[in-house]
């Protein structure tokens, strides 16, 4: 039976981060993991199928999956950098690098992180930075620590009533600044599950419809087409809120030209939200001091 490397039609690892550093070079900065794991489709000639692929946990596509990996990879070798989380930038080294100096980078960076691993084992038995992972899909894991408090929130958010998805909905919107924040799902309305009005500057404001949808796969472009009908004539913009994800043609339909546009929270962006808003999420900030002897002192000493 095929992998689910070989069922989505992905080259190799260094191949597909060339694909990736390719298709980056012709997309506006900054982009997210999701823009660039659609325009590495797109280059792919990947059908739907290919791009519907789940990773193992669900939470997204498999090529999306592999995309962001690779682009930390790219990151790791001085291609790309982060300006925010989520964000990447290409550098000017990457919008110059050949693939036979990006290969070698990559291989570089390999052994170096080898040899790290080696020299740590041997003297004690510590965790390994997860920033130095191997360029592979077998080795090349997200932290551990930032996948497991994401997995539990999506864990917890299935588990509470629609009801109250709705309502965690509208906090976070009225989080964001939104004002006259309504819960209407449960009156039926349609499709919508609430209304809002967003003031980006003291000039316009934009009246926003949401809907929730707590999905274990993804949002197809149907559902966004059927959410864009129930509010047009009521709302001037709707939202869509998934813990699940979005395909590559529903992300697509929500941006269409001349439709009423839609934004996608995916399931990765809403447990960034609800962390960033302090919504069921409670982050403490612990202080970790680096020690290390400073020889050249006691040299000085003896002087």
């Amino acid at each position: 039976m095929p992998s689910r490397w070989e069922q989505a039609g992905l080259p190799k690892w260094d191949d597909l981060m060339w694909e990736t550093l390719q298709a980056l070079r012709d997309m506006p900065m900054p982009v997210t993991i999701n823009a660039a794991s659609d325009a590495v489709s797109d280059r792919l000639n990947l059908t739907d199928d290919q791009r519907s692929i789940p990773s193992h946990d669900q939470r997204w596509s498999y090529v999306r999956f592999q995309v962001g990996f690779v682009m930390s990879d790219l990151k790791g070798i001085g291609a790309l950098d982060q300006p925010k989380r989520r964000l990447y930038n290409l550098t000017a080294d990457g919008a110059d690098l050949s693939k036979e100096d990006m290969v070698h980078r990559h291989a570089r960076r390999n052994q170096e992180i080898r040899e790290k691993r080696r020299a740590r084992k041997a003297t004690v038995d510590a965790p390994v930075d997860p920033d130095e992972a191997d360029g592979t899909a077998e080795a090349n894991q997200p932290d551990e620590h930032e996948l497991s408090w994401r997995q539990e929130l999506l864990e917890a958010l299935k588990n509470i009533s629609p009801a109250a998805f709705e309502q965690l909905a509208a906090a976070l919107l009225e989080a964001a600044d939104f004002d006259e924040v309504e819960v209407t799902g449960r009156s039926g309305d349609g499709g919508i599950d609430g209304i809002g009005v967003y003031h980006p500057s003291g000039l316009i404001s934009f009246r926003t419809a949401f809907q929730c949808k707590r999905y274990q796969g993804s949002v197809g472009p149907g559902a966004v087409r059927d959410f864009r009908g129930s509010f047009i004539g009521r709302s001037d913009r709707g939202i869509i809120i998934t813990t699940g994800a979005f395909t590559a043609a529903a992300r697509e339909e929500a941006t269409r030209a001349g439709a009423n546009p839609i934004d996608l929270i995916d399931g990765e962006t809403l447990c960034d939200l609800l962390k960033e808003y302090g919504l069921g999420v409670r982050v403490t900030q612990r202080i970790v001091e680096d020690i290390a002897i400073d020889d050249n002192y006691f040299e000085r000493l003896d002087q």
